[in-house]
């Protein structure tokens, strides 16, 4: 019994030494549940801006102040937050995350769609309009590596068909200081006869985006890209940090008909003659060539 306790005892101080270890965030910079929170409010703020008249950069850039007061929060204390979690990009991974799912719980409480796509998209796979991706459906991507780039790769299967058209859409907001605010989303599908067509976008401003992929008669084999960040110029300060949020990302596959077009007639060149039953004459009626002649000459001879 004693033994048994001891066991306990010791267990309970080996889990208080795990949970001690753990890394805090120093009392300075803003606490994990507090950036969570901050963030949140930012994107519903980030939203609202977007719908007001006048200057969209003005309205975010207000938002977002707004959101700062109401946090108790100074833009200095925000900056050099960022700057520590931005050595610590796992944490917040970890964060955003959290904040997109209180996004998305809060938009499926009131009914809604997060972005007006989803509309097109169809609860099963085997629809004519269908949302096909596969990946994340949310991103953090910083201006330094290795956080700047997100990758994908998907294999087509059976309910991909030829002729189907695509269009990626994907949403971003930008949380920055100064600096280079750029992204690249890149997407490239290869088809059955091993034929591939790509398509690019730059993005440099907060909204929706589109990726468009037009009708093809061949079958996809496979649909790959990435999504990336521009990365800050080695004469900027390393502090300027730029974020990009990107979610709601959508690929939606488009079933389109393959009508098969009749092959037209290939025109005549004008050095081909088209003869008629008119122009025709028999055989034994055409004139005579000087080969023809002079053999029935030398038959004559011979005779």
């Amino acid at each position: 019994m004693k033994s048994k306790a001891i066991h306990i005892i010791q267990l309970v101080a080996a889990v208080a030494m795990l949970v001690s270890c753990k890394p805090q965030v120093p009392s300075q910079y803003i606490q994990p549940d507090d950036m969570e929170d901050l963030l949140y409010d930012y994107h519903i703020a980030q939203g609202i801006a977007a719908q007001q008249s006048g200057d969209e950069e003005y309205n975010r850039r207000l938002a977002f102040e707004t959101v700062l007061n109401e946090h108790g929060f100074t833009q200095a204390a925000f900056d050099s937050s960022l700057v520590y979690y931005y050595t610590r990009a796992d944490r917040f991974q970890e964060i955003y995350k959290n904040v997109q799912n209180r996004l998305n719980d809060e938009a499926e409480k009131y009914g809604g769609a997060i972005n007006e796509m989803q509309n097109f998209a169809s609860n099963s796979l085997n629809g004519d309009t269908t949302d096909v991706w596969e990946g994340e459906r949310m991103l953090m991507l910083l201006n330094d590596r290795p956080y700047h780039l997100y990758s994908f790769r998907q294999l087509a299967d059976t309910t991909f068909h030829a002729g189907d058209s695509f269009v990626m859409n994907i949403n971003t907001t930008w949380l920055m200081q100064n600096g280079n605010r750029q992204a690249t989303v890149y997407m490239a599908i290869t088809y059955e006869n091993d034929s591939t067509t790509k398509q690019n976008t730059v993005i440099s401003s907060s909204g929706t985006s589109s990726l468009r992929i037009p009708y093809c008669k061949e079958r996809v084999k496979e649909i790959k890209g990435f999504v990336m960040c521009g990365m800050r110029p080695a004469t900027e300060l390393t502090y300027n940090l730029c974020i990009l949020f990107v979610n709601n990302i959508q690929l939606i596959r488009f079933h389109n008909k393959v009508v098969e077009q009749p092959m037209a007639p290939k025109p005549l060149g004008d050095s081909v003659k088209v003869l008629t039953p008119d122009t025709v004459k028999p055989l034994d009626d055409h004139p005579l060539t000087i080969g023809e002649v002079n053999r029935m000459r030398q038959m004559k001879k011979n005779n």
